[in-house]
């Protein structure tokens, strides 16, 4: 893999034992084999004074590295070093990084991430995605209208029942995890363009006015 062949394993395929290998392509492709080489660096990266840097740390450093490129899971968790790689990168997010994963882009594979930007939200931003992340999990990461999930090639958003603009907050029981169909489907019975205003609270909701 370093060399930039596509090899699939049970890591990154779910149909594949653990055991078994598959090689998807004919051909070694250059920016897989980058992507790799940057992988052994960062996974080897030392603070300032010589000690070890942390997995959040060297995930943050590995996605800056390639970025706007998608990072698999294989990668990150090889650069990590650690089983909970998922939760630091969702701390990450909730420390305002723009970090997008399948559940936000259905044309990335689960387990996958990419830092479109090195620009950080604002502070007043970050509980808004943590809530985001709570209402995912209460809702089990599925369309709470037609039940579908990332899994299937769909985006998942989070919709208040009553706008803000209307008068909603940002109560639990006032947000529901809908796809992005179903969400448009919504908005379009308002007369309005949908978005998940916690993904992108700095345009409509203040937290701290709710």
């Amino acid at each position: 893999m370093e060399h930039g062949w596509p090899i699939e394993s049970a890591v990154n395929c779910d149909d594949l034992p653990h055991d078994h290998y598959r090689l998807a392509a004919a051909e070694p492709d250059t920016d897989l084999a980058e992507r790799w080489r940057l992988a052994k660096d960062t996974r080897n990266l030392k603070k300032l004074g010589g000690g070890s840097t942390s997995g959040k740390d060297r995930l943050l450093h590995y996605l800056k590295a390639i970025s706007p490129r998608p990072a698999d899971k294989e990668q990150l968790a090889y650069v990590a070093k650690i089983q909970e790689w998922p939760r630091r990168m969702r701390e990450l997010e909730e420390e305002g990084w723009q970090i997008v994963s399948n559940v936000d882009d259905p044309s990335l594979p689960a387990g996958s991430y990419r830092l479109p930007t090195l620009d950080k939200r604002p502070p007043r931003v970050r509980e808004a995605i943590k809530l985001r992340y709570q209402i995912l999990d209460r809702d089990d990461r599925t369309c709470q209208d037609c039940g579908a999930t990332p899994a299937q090639g769909i985006a998942l958003q989070v919709h208040h029942k009553l706008p803000v603009h209307q008068g909603g907050n940002n109560d639990p029981q006032n947000l529901v995890t809908l796809c992005s169909n179903c969400h448009a489907g919504r908005h379009a019975l308002m007369g309005e363009s949908p978005r998940d205003e916690l993904l992108n609270p700095d345009q409509e909701i203040d937290l701290s006015e709710e």
